[in-house]
């Protein structure tokens, strides 16, 4: 203390500087490691007291890459455990039975796919003097709706998905995220019956909402991957980046390894 009462001011002022300098480098290099993805290996769980059949297992895998992150079992209809479903379904606002059914009412009836599908046709097809008008017409002052409007003008998720080497030609792009809505749909129901808020039955009511969804749009697993993936990826463009990453990662594994859902189970 007796030194530091003896310092010229200059020194007090390179002494707050390098107090400065170090405690940005400590916080940046704090922030880059927290920031860092997790590029897990998916393992593709199963119980050995599952009791689904293999149409109520071929549904439940539609969530299968989110399911990977969170390490659930891949053919049971718990999800992990209540406290974790609990956790996950408070922030989407549906740890009530009120709360889920109206989620799940919106994700059936019109999901994330209500914005893109009216977007994405908008641009190949229209000027782009009327967008806003159009957009004003049909969403109102929607801040979701002009975010998409954005990522797709932009062409930020497409590219951000082919430097990833998720997908490879543009038109790729013209598959939708129907995908990510089905996927969304069995989620959220595995949680909400882990976390007694609704039943077995009607957990598979949903689930088979979702599974008729997807088998509609869809001819495999391929395609209905790529359109998970693309609404993954306009769903989240405001998360963490590394948390795309890790998804993307865990896709690849979901799509490619032999152990995995998507390569056991017929489309």
């Amino acid at each position: 203390m007796q030194m530091l009462e003896n310092l010229p001011w200059y020194g007090y002022v390179l002494l707050v500087l390098g107090v400065v300098s170090y405690a940005y480098r400590y916080f940046k290099i704090a922030k880059e490691g927290y920031d860092e993805a997790d590029l897990k290996t998916a393992k593709f769980k199963k119980s050995q007291e599952s009791t689904l059949t293999n149409e109520q297992q071929f549904a439940i895998s539609l969530y299968t890459p989110i399911a990977e992150w969170w390490g659930a079992d891949t053919n049971t209809l718990t999800f992990l455990n209540p406290k974790s479903a609990n956790r996950y379904l408070k922030e989407w606002y549906m740890d009530t039975k009120e709360g889920y059914w109206a989620m799940t009412e919106y994700f059936m009836k019109d999901g994330r796919r209500w914005y893109f599908d009216f977007i994405y046709n908008m641009i190949k097809t229209q000027p782009e003097e009327q967008w806003n008008a159009l957009m004003k017409d049909y969403f109102g002052d929607n801040e979701r709706a002009f975010n998409y409007l954005k990522v797709l003008k932009t062409n930020k998720a497409l590219n951000e998905l082919k430097q990833k080497g998720v997908i490879t030609f543009d038109s790729e792009m013209d598959l939708g995220i129907i995908g990510y809505d089905a996927a969304m749909l069995v989620g959220q129901a595995r949680k909400a019956f882990t976390a007694n808020i609704i039943t077995e039955k009607e957990a598979f009511k949903v689930i088979n909402f979702a599974k008729e969804l997807a088998v509609k749009n869809f001819s495999s697993w391929e395609e209905f991957g790529k359109s998970f993936i693309i609404g993954f990826a306009f769903a989240h463009q405001n998360a963490d980046t590394s948390y795309r990453e890790e998804v993307y990662h865990i896709y690849k594994q979901v799509l490619e390894n032999d152990q995995s859902p998507w390569n056991t189970i017929n489309w």
